[in-house]
């Protein structure tokens, strides 16, 4: 069950995976970031993403942000805070929701590869405590979750790559 636990999370919360990704994208690593750390553009590069906007008033990027985010989900549209919890410039992004049940966290790390591309990895895990590796719901969002994600990198890639 190895893969299913995050053990390098600070503080030593175990948290379930749902989903992990990564790519190569030809871009600067500034640029990459700041895309991704402003997330009212989360909606242009993660399927299923209905609407996201700010719900305060502090800097993209900036510990304590917050976005309201609705989200296509199987059984209808549903609306949760996201909040930044880590940020450190050009090396990792990482927001906490509300969704009850899930209580999902997005982890985004990004590096310069040999190439000087920049590679980010893409982590979705759950921090609900009344959840396990083999719950009902955790199985159907790893399968969902893993397409997204998939989809999402390569939409982030074109986006980023794109000249002009």
């Amino acid at each position: 069950m190895a893969p299913d636990i995050n053990p390098d999370y600070p503080l030593g919360i175990n948290m379930i995976e749902l989903a992990q990704t990564s790519i190569t994208i030809t871009a600067a690593i500034d640029r990459v970031f700041n895309y991704v750390a402003n997330m009212e553009n989360y909606k242009s590069w993660f399927p299923g993403v209905v609407d996201i906007r700010s719900a305060n008033d502090l800097a993209h990027g900036a510990i304590g942000k917050k976005y309201v985010e609705v989200l296509s989900l199987p059984s209808g549209a549903a609306e949760l805070e996201i909040e930044v919890d880590q940020c450190q410039l050009n090396k990792l992004f990482l927001t906490k929701g509300n969704l009850a049940g899930i209580l999902p966290q997005m982890t985004v790390a990004f590096s310069v590869n040999e190439d000087s591309g920049c590679e980010v990895k893409l982590q979705y895990h759950s921090r609900s405590p009344d959840l396990t590796p083999t719950s009902d719901i955790v199985l159907a969002l790893r399968e969902d979750l893993n397409i997204r994600a998939n989809d999402a990198v390569a939409r982030l890639k074109a986006i980023m790559e794109q000249v002009g």
